[in-house]
């Protein structure tokens, strides 16, 4: 009987730390984005930590990606053009990274070649993606003016930027 208590609470155990692993619930269509608070990555993205929530009453693409994801390096820059379009137009649009390497010198040795007009954050840690269930790189959240996503993007492809433009002319259009 002890024996089977002893293996009954191995199992709990197992399966108690192999749930701390995988996500609480993924951010889905539809849902309020949670709420993050991360550093920025280079100087020019501020000294303090920047939260998620001062982006209220713009529609933000959420992009994470890392130094060594091959669809990045085709993404980053369209995602460039994007932003710099928006601020010519005065848009209430931004688009937010969040870089996931383990040690950010990496992102930051990468944006030396790809450098980029808009906030990188910063999360070693790698818990924001755990956060909103990104199971690959770059895994994107597009939101809308109250934090609510819109649009849950894997993957990157330079045909997507057509559709990803699309889908932000649709919530800039509801802000007056």
């Amino acid at each position: 009987m002890v024996k089977q208590r002893c293996i009954f609470s191995l199992y709990c155990f197992a399966f108690f730390s192999l749930s701390l692993l995988s996500p609480i619930r993924a951010a889905t269509v539809g849902d309020i984005a949670p709420d993050i608070s991360l550093p920025g990555l280079r100087a020019e993205d501020g000294t303090g930590t920047i939260n998620l929530a001062d982006f209220r009453g713009k529609v933000v693409y959420l992009d994470f990606w890392a130094s060594w994801c091959a669809p990045c390096v085709v993404s980053i820059p369209l995602l460039n053009e994007l932003q710099n379009k928006h601020t010519a137009l005065g848009s209430a649009f931004a688009v937010v990274a969040i870089n996931v390497d383990s040690d950010p010198a990496d992102g930051k040795d990468f944006l030396l070649d790809e450098p980029v007009q808009y906030k990188v954050l910063s999360d070693p840690t790698g818990i924001t993606p755990k956060l909103f269930g990104v199971k690959g790189m770059p895994t994107s959240y597009l939101l809308d003016k109250e934090g609510k996503v819109h649009l849950v993007h894997e993957g990157f492809k330079r045909s997507d930027i057509d559709m990803i433009e699309a889908e932000i002319q649709k919530l800039l259009a509801t802000i007056p």
